[in-house]
């Protein structure tokens, strides 16, 4: 995972719509480290939901944290990460 692809805004995002998988929670906390998959089926609604009521610069609650700090530790986004148009310039392709 490249520093540069991934802002911490963006990266705080996918940690938080990771936490709705109580799942990854659950596997995070015994194992202390990501699954090697997460499923993203149904995780675009997760984001949608995430971004209309907390908007794109969210502080993380204790389960989003501790998935952050996996995200970061391991260095990468076994399920996808999230993307946001705003963040590219105009002229710039996704």
């Amino acid at each position: 995972m490249s520093e540069k692809a991934y802002s911490d805004k963006l990266i705080k995002l996918t940690a938080a719509v990771y936490a709705t998988r109580e799942k990854v929670v659950e596997f995070v906390r015994e194992h202390g480290r990501l699954p090697d998959e997460i499923y993203s089926g149904g995780l675009h609604i997760a984001m949608r939901v995430i971004i209309e009521r907390r908007g794109t610069d969210i502080a993380l609650t204790e389960k989003e944290k501790l998935i952050y700090d996996a995200i970061i530790r391991e260095g990468r986004l076994p399920g996808g990460s999230v993307k946001l148009v705003e963040d590219y310039h105009e002229g710039e392709r996704c």
